[in-house]
């Protein structure tokens, strides 16, 4: 019984040696899942701000775009205004080409058609 406590006795310590046993992989191991654990929180964190910039970003060019199309309204407004105005004077009664925004967005031709 002695000389079994005895071998068990060393079995244990080359287990638990944390140089060349199982323990010393089981530290490291730690270690790296410690540091892995803390590269991934920074990564999180950072990919949140990303995500809150890019959510500013995207709602700043919403803004834009509706001030954008507002412009265009009111562009094509004028416009139809100031092609009244030059079919009424005499002296514009020549031009074959009035000037045109809707000319320069592809998507306003199909969409007169829907007014």
């Amino acid at each position: 019984m002695a000389l079994w406590c005895r071998v068990l006795t060393k079995r244990l310590r080359a287990f638990n040696d944390v140089d060349s046993g199982l323990g010393g992989t089981i530290a490291t191991l730690t270690k790296q899942v410690d540091d892995l654990k803390a590269s991934i929180d920074t990564a999180t964190e950072c990919a949140r701000d990303r995500a809150d910039l890019l959510e500013q970003g995207n709602a700043r060019a919403d803004d834009r775009i509706g001030r954008m199309e507002m412009l265009l309204v009111s562009l094509e407004d004028l416009e139809g205004d100031v092609a009244e105005h030059l079919l009424q004077d005499e002296a514009s009664a020549q031009v074959d080409m009035l000037p045109s925004f809707r000319a320069s967005r592809p998507d306003a031709v199909a969409s007169e058609g829907h007014r």
